[in-house]
């Protein structure tokens, strides 16, 4: 039995820590640092950069890096959204550049995101993070964070699924203990 604790044990500690990059990107917001000509032709390469930081708790700006950072261009007509990506490198300064076509009937709206997957019974699917633009250039609703899980609902789910391992762990020992003395 107490190999089984410590199985899960390791088990909550293993999601505890998958769990961690996703709090890392809470709070981070986008900045354009160069202007999205709105009324582009579509087929027309923009060049677009912005910068990824996020405040913490003493008001100083920490930069946002990482590999697999977009932008991505939404068709003002409903046609294919265009993405380009930031080519790999060092983004310690949370600077980023790409190049990114003009969907078909034009630019319908502008988002700045991160590259992401999720696995599960169903297959690998994808779950990228899309992160609020200080200077939107799009009138509308403003993006919130509502692409990925919060803290509190990433707790939730430890929590949750910590719960249920210990239960299935009481009834295995209860199980067993019956089958020992019967």
């Amino acid at each position: 039995m107490p190999r089984f604790v410590i199985g899960l044990v390791c088990v909550a500690a293993a999601a505890l820590v998958a769990a961690l990059p996703a709090v890392g990107k809470e709070g981070v917001k986008a900045t354009l640092t160069t202007s999205v000509p709105l009324d582009a032709r579509p087929g027309t390469h923009l060049r677009v950069a912005w910068t990824l930081a996020s405040v913490g708790e003493r008001g100083r700006r920490h930069a946002f890096s990482a590999n697999g950072v977009f932008v991505r261009l939404l068709s003002a007509s409903g046609a294919r959204a265009e993405t380009g990506f930031a080519p790999s490198g060092d983004y310690t300064s949370g600077e980023y550049t790409a190049t990114v076509v003009v969907p078909n009937g034009g630019i319908g709206d502008v988002r700045i995101g991160l590259r992401g997957f999720t696995s599960g019974a169903t297959g690998t699917h994808n779950a990228d993070v899309l992160f609020p633009i200080v200077n939107d250039p799009m009138p509308g609703a403003t993006l919130t964070h509502s692409s990925h899980r919060s803290t509190r609902s990433i707790v939730a789910a430890i929590v949750t699924s910590a719960l249920g391992l210990l239960a299935i762990a009481l009834l295995w020992r209860r199980a067993s203990g019956r089958l020992v003395t019967s």
